[in-house]
């Protein structure tokens, strides 16, 4: 699973360095997903923060009865942030796989424990997080504005 893992989030493994990269791995669980599934649903409880290290998902915003899709989410990105680091612990998204996905599945008391306990998994977590957060919070905003009509 190293190998992928360094495959799919290369800079995330070269900051961690091979220990960490371990003691990382140590806290996931790999799990495969089929093609077709939701995987959270916007509003919805969530308990784990997942690393995409194979497949595609679609990222969808509903609202009644729209649905505006965010883009989609691929190896070396990761879902479950918002509701994880917020502490909401709900979807602020639905996701669906739209091809069959491996993923590192991170129980958020997990992480929480990996970031409380290790000053240097910590850093490079909450960096890398912090980059993808400012990614998708500009892919949000024009999704917006396309509701809107903007």
């Amino acid at each position: 699973m190293r190998e992928a893992f360094q495959r799919a989030f290369p800079a995330l493994a070269a900051q961690l360095g091979p220990q960490h990269v371990d003691s990382l791995l140590a806290a996931c669980k790999p799990v495969e997903l089929a093609a077709d599934r939701k995987l959270f649903r916007d509003r919805m409880p969530v308990e784990s923060l997942y690393l995409i290290i194979e497949g595609k998902l679609a990222v969808t915003l509903e609202e009644d009865t729209r649905s505006i899709s965010l883009g989609t989410a691929s190896p070396g990105q990761w879902l479950g942030e918002v509701s994880v680091l917020s502490g909401s612990m709900l979807g602020s998204a639905t996701v669906t796989t739209l091809t069959p996905c491996k993923a590192l599945k991170l129980h958020y008391q997990d992480f929480d424990n990996l970031i409380r306990d290790n000053d240097h998994i910590a850093n490079a977590l909450l960096s890398n997080l912090i980059e993808l957060l400012a990614s998708r919070l500009r892919v949000s905003a024009a999704a917006i504005g396309r509701m809107s009509g903007a």
